[in-house]
């Protein structure tokens, strides 16, 4: 039997399957490609499928913001090390979204 002294300040408790823990991680990402229904983004971390973020950039120094859902790697990316994540993207308020679609435009003109 183990005779170490339990050093916790209070008990642990065990925590059941409904319950919900969120770990927020901030990574720095390099945008590489961007089209009406998400982003190619490079990244030096890889995120497993069906991972969920948001994404924060200036396009055309506009702000933009949107929550994304990694769907899948991608082999092409813009610096070695780096990891292509296709996302698709979820929800954006009215502001990004008329960001977005602006700067798209301009792009293709």
């Amino acid at each position: 039997m183990d005779q170490r002294k339990d050093r916790r300040r209070t008990p642990r408790i065990d925590i059941g399957e409904n319950e919900v823990v969120r770990l927020e991680l901030r990574h720095q990402v390099q945008l590489l490609d961007i089209s009406q229904s998400g982003a190619l983004i490079g990244c030096e971390t890889g995120l497993p499928v069906g991972t969920r973020g948001h994404i924060r950039a200036g396009l055309d120094a506009e702000p933009f913001s949107a929550e994304v859902v990694v769907q899948r790697h991608h082999v092409r990316s813009a610096v070695k090390g780096q990891v292509g994540l296709g996302t698709v993207f979820g929800t954006m308020d009215d502001r990004s979204q008329r960001t977005l679609e602006g700067f798209l435009q301009r792009a293709k003109d």
